[in-house]
C-alpha cells in the first residue's frame, strides 16, 4: 500500500531553497542522510526528530512552532505524532561557507539547536513564515533580483533563529509582550503602534498596553523615544553625522520633536550638547 513520503528537494552547493512537506496520515520516512543542510519549522501538526547522534536520549518532540536544524551528512528520520506541515529551509554546503561570518553563524545555530529544541513564540512564527512566503514567491517568479532577495531572507531568518534565547518558546501573554520588546529593541527605526505592537503579541490594545508598561516601567510611546534618542546620541557623537541626519536615521520624522525630547533630556540643544 503507497504511503506519502518527505518532499523531494533539489539543492545545489551554492544555493538555497524554500519547500514545504505536507504530511498524510500514512507519512513514512526512512533514516535518510543530505548533502545539503536543512532547518525544519513545524507550522501545523508534531512530530519527533530521530537520528544517531539523538541515541542515547528520547527522540526530539516538536509541536507547532518547534525549529530543527540538520546538518548535512546527519542521519535522521521524522516521525508524525500528529500530520504535520514543516516548512523547509535547505542551504548548500557552499552557500554556507562563502564567508566566515556565515559559517560561524551556522555553527552557533547548529550548537542552539543541539543543546535544545528551540520554540517560536507567536509573534516570532508569525515573523518566520512571513518571510517564508515571501522568499518561497522571490524563488518561483524570474524577477529582477529574485535570488539575491532570497539570500537575504535567508540570512535574515537564520539571524532570527541564532538569537533565540531559552524559554522564548513560552507563548503566555508576557513573554509574548517580551518578545514583542525584543523586536522593538531591533526596530526601533520603523514606524511602531500601539495597535501594531498588540496585535503582534495576540493581545488586546489595553492588555498589551498593561503589560508592557508593567514589564518595561514605561509606556510604549516612552520607550520609543529612549531607543530613538539613545541612537541618535551615538551618531552624533561619532562626529560623522549632523544633527538632522542623526535625527532621521533613528527614526524621528519631525525634526522639531526631536529638538523637544533631546532638549527635554539633556537640558539642552544638540548643538550645545555637542560642544560641551
Amino acid at each position: 500500500m503507497p504511503v506519502s513520503l518527505p518532499v523531494a528537494v533539489d539543492v545545489s552547493p551554492d544555493g538555497v531553497v524554500f519547500a514545504q512537506s505536507v504530511h498524510a496520515r500514512d507519512f513514512h520516512m526512512p533514516a535518510r542522510t543530505e548533502s545539503f543542510h536543512k532547518v525544519l519549522y513545524v507550522q501545523r501538526g508534531r512530530m519527533r526528530l530521530h537520528g544517531k547522534e539523538l541515541a542515547r536520549r528520547a527522540a526530539r518532540q516538536g509541536d507547532a512552532g518547534a525549529v530543527f536544524v540538520v546538518p548535512a551528512g546527519r542521519e535522521h528520520r521524522i516521525v508524525d505524532e500528529v500530520p504535520s506541515v514543516i516548512l523547509l529551509l535547505c542551504l548548500g554546503d557552499r552557500w554556507l561557507r562563502r564567508t566566515r561570518q556565515v559559517a560561524d553563524l551556522w555553527s552557533e545555530l547548529v550548537a542552539k539547536s543541539d543543546a535544545a529544541t528551540l520554540e517560536l513564540g507567536t509573534a516570532m512564527a508569525a515573523e518566520w513564515e512571513q518571510m517564508w512566503r515571501r522568499a518561497l514567491l522571490e524563488q518561483a517568479s524570474n524577477r529582477t533580483g529574485a535570488e539575491v532577495l532570497c539570500d537575504a531572507l535567508t540570512l535574515q531568518a537564520l539571524v532570527m533563529l541564532a538569537r533565540q534565547t531559552p524559554g522564548q518558546g513560552d507563548d503566555s501573554a508576557e513573554a509574548r509582550v517580551r518578545q514583542v520588546t525584543r523586536e522593538i529593541e531591533e526596530t526601533f527605526l520603523e514606524r511602531w503602534t500601539i495597535d501594531e505592537a498588540a496585535g503582534r503579541a495576540g493581545l488586546s490594545r489595553r492588555h498589551f498596553t498593561q503589560s508592557f508598561r508593567r514589564l518595561n516601567e514605561s509606556t510604549l510611546v516612552n520607550y520609543l523615544h529612549k531607543l530613538r534618542l539613545d541612537h541618535a546620541e551615538r551618531l552624533l557623537a561619532s562626529g560623522r553625522h549632523t544633527i538632522t541626519g542623526a535625527a532621521f536615521s533613528s527614526g524621528f520624522e519631525d525634526l522639531a520633536h526631536f529638538y523637544r525630547l533631546f532638549k527635554r533630556r539633556h537640558g539642552r540643544a544638540p548643538g550645545e550638547w555637542l560642544a560641551k
